[in-house]
């Protein structure tokens, strides 16, 4: 048997985003959960707390927020945001305090996978509903990008 040469896998654009400090301002519906920190990959931050993602590829976005409230009835949501689109994509996540007197379940990570074959796409983690949020807590809020195809 003859051996043949093998190009090794291109490699893939991923990211670790976060919070260098708790977020206290910027904490009302259409406002993003403000990344300015790249703990680790070969993604960059665009402008306006974007993360940019290149043309040409497919992404998974994922990302779990943590939040603080000044009241036990307070309440807030994520989910991606395409910022040249305009548009909400993939599954949001829900932050009800542990002293609410709400029952419903809290799912407080945002998912999404985006195609950037017709160009780079910059996306936001959005905040798209608040009720008493005094904080986003940098301690346990992240964002991670992988490139997935």
């Amino acid at each position: 048997m003859a051996l043949r040469a093998v190009a090794p896998p291109a490699s893939r654009s991923w990211g670790v985003f976060g919070l260098s400090a708790n977020q206290t301002a910027g904490l009302t519906a259409d406002s993003p959960v403000r990344f300015e920190t790249v703990t680790a990959g070969t993604l960059e931050l665009a402008g306006g707390y974007a993360i940019l993602l290149p043309a040409g590829r497919l992404f998974r976005l994922l990302a779990g927020t943590a939040f603080n409230f000044s009241s036990g009835d307070g309440t807030a949501r994520t989910v991606w945001f395409d910022t040249a689109g305009g548009l909400a994509i993939g599954t949001g996540s829900r932050h009800i305090p542990g002293t609410s007197g709400v029952f419903m379940a809290e799912q407080p990570i945002s998912h999404a996978i985006i195609d950037t074959r017709t160009g780079a796409v910059p996306v936001q983690l959005r905040i798209s509903q608040a009720t008493n949020a005094s904080a986003v807590a940098a301690a346990f809020t992240f964002a991670e990008v992988v490139e997935i195809g």
